[in-house]
């Protein structure tokens, strides 16, 4: 291995947007996420207040291009 090339690996602290902190191992200093192992739905196993904004998100999608036709072909149900 070259010296003097390769960046400095060394201790990271990432600090979450719930407040969540813990130390990896980065090029970086200091690393800032949106979601983290604490928070996260899937391995809380609850339910947060971000789905059910999405679930909002989809709703007014639907309801904007409810009539669009993209054209596609009409089915025999539809005629």
């Amino acid at each position: 291995m070259k010296k003097d090339i390769h960046p400095r690996y060394e201790k990271c602290d990432v600090t979450c947007a719930c407040g969540n902190t813990f130390q990896t191992r980065s090029t970086s200093g200091e690393i800032r996420v949106g979601v983290c192992s604490s928070c996260h739905p899937f391995f809380t196993g609850r339910r947060g207040s971000r789905v059910l904004a999405e679930a909002g998100r989809l709703e007014k999608f639907q309801k904007k291009y409810e009539g669009v036709d993209y054209g596609q072909r009409k089915t025999a149900e539809e005629e």
